[in-house]
């Protein structure tokens, strides 16, 4: 089977808003197939996916992700990313929405009833097709923001905050979609749901303060969050961060 895990690499990287530094990140190397970039509000989180598609011009240093040749991907042409908002042309439908979207991106208006069907299905878009952008709840925005970024087939999806809006029955779903499609493509995930990061993470990096406070597989990362030693019993992540983040009120 093909290696489709990425390597992000950062060195002396710099990221400013005006003068407030929002990434300061002197050396990372992590590499993965689910990454999870996990945080406090303000971590750097957002920050760091945006410095990735290129929204976002490092003040100084560089920040790249790599396949497992070595060769770095590209935002417009091997990326897809799904932001927090999900949002969807307001006035028109979201058949129309469809539709203009396959148009531009694969010249096939109807592509997603072909090739993109099986996005529709599993994301239950069918039944949203004929409201409008502002009739949708937020949750059934990002489910049709999701099914696009799956139809322009990436080598890596971008999330932010995935979760945030969908129901018990919808993170399930999103979550056995993501495990199904890791076979295809690298996932670089923001989230603040610490109990499903630690069931699709292979790799998690953990921002405080616009740095890296840890790096590493679960366990490793649990460990050094909670300052366990060897032999201890691991907390789970949820409990971990918590720990992290009391540590950072004290």
């Amino acid at each position: 089977m093909k290696d489709i895990r990425v390597s992000l690499e950062a060195h002396s990287l710099s990221v400013r808003y005006s003068n407030l530094v929002a990434l300061e990140i002197p050396q990372l190397l992590a590499r993965g197939q689910v990454i999870a970039v996990l945080g406090h509000n303000g971590a750097g989180k957002s920050t760091l996916i945006k410095a990735l598609l290129g929204l976002l011009v490092p003040h100084s240093g560089s920040l790249e992700i790599k396949d497992s040749d070595g060769a770095c991907l590209r935002a417009e042409e091997d990326m897809a990313f799904c932001p927090e908002s999900g949002a969807v042309f307001a006035d028109i439908t979201v058949e129309a929405y469809l539709r203009l979207w396959c148009r531009i991106k694969h010249d096939d208006p109807q592509y997603y009833t072909e090739a993109g069907a099986h996005y529709v299905e599993r994301l239950s878009i069918e039944p949203l097709l004929r409201k409008r952008g502002r009739e949708l709840s937020k949750g059934q925005r990002r489910r049709v923001q999701t099914a696009l970024g799956f139809m322009s087939d990436p080598r890596l999806f971008l999330f932010d905050e995935p979760f945030d809006g969908l129901d018990v029955q919808r993170t399930n779903d999103l979550m056995e979609i993501v495990e199904e499609e890791r076979t295809k493509r690298a996932f670089l995930i923001s989230s603040h749901r610490m109990d499903v990061m630690e069931r699709l993470a292979d790799l998690v990096i953990v921002l405080r303060n616009g740095s890296v406070a840890s790096v590493g597989s679960v366990s490793k990362v649990c460990s050094e969050l909670a300052n366990i030693t060897s032999g201890e019993a691991r907390l789970s992540l949820t409990d971990a961060m918590r720990v992290h983040l009391q540590a950072m009120r004290e």
